[in-house]
């Protein structure tokens, strides 16, 4: 009967108490002493200890805080890469002024405004 390797437990790191993540601000510390570093620490600590204390992990928790940023509308595509609505059968009226050559492009119809 073997044992499965740490690796394979799906346990999250720890460095101490706490998680490898906030180790390594930690150990990062101790290359450059000082009050405020060490406040850092503090703080740092204890928003690891309350991120763990509500059930999250270091992953979810980042993901957490993008999505509030980020808001509720998520589009699949990057802003620069979603098409517009072009109108390539656009004829003006006798009345209308002519424009100039080219493409139209119109404008989103929004049901707020």
């Amino acid at each position: 009967m073997s044992v499965a390797h740490w690796r394979n437990s799906y346990k999250p790191v720890k460095f101490f108490f706490m998680d490898v993540r906030v180790g390594v601000v930690v150990v990062l510390t101790l290359l450059h002493v000082a009050w405020w570093t060490i406040l850092l620490d503090l703080v740092v600590i204890g928003l690891g200890y309350y991120i763990e204390r509500i059930g999250l992990g270091f992953p979810s928790a980042c993901r957490a805080v993008r999505a509030w940023f980020a808001g509720s509308y998520r589009p699949a595509l990057p802003y620069w890469k979603i098409r517009r609505k072009v109108d390539f059968e656009h004829r003006r009226l006798a009345w209308q002024p002519a424009r100039e050559g080219g493409v139209q492009t119109l404008k989103e119809v929004r049901k707020d405004a």
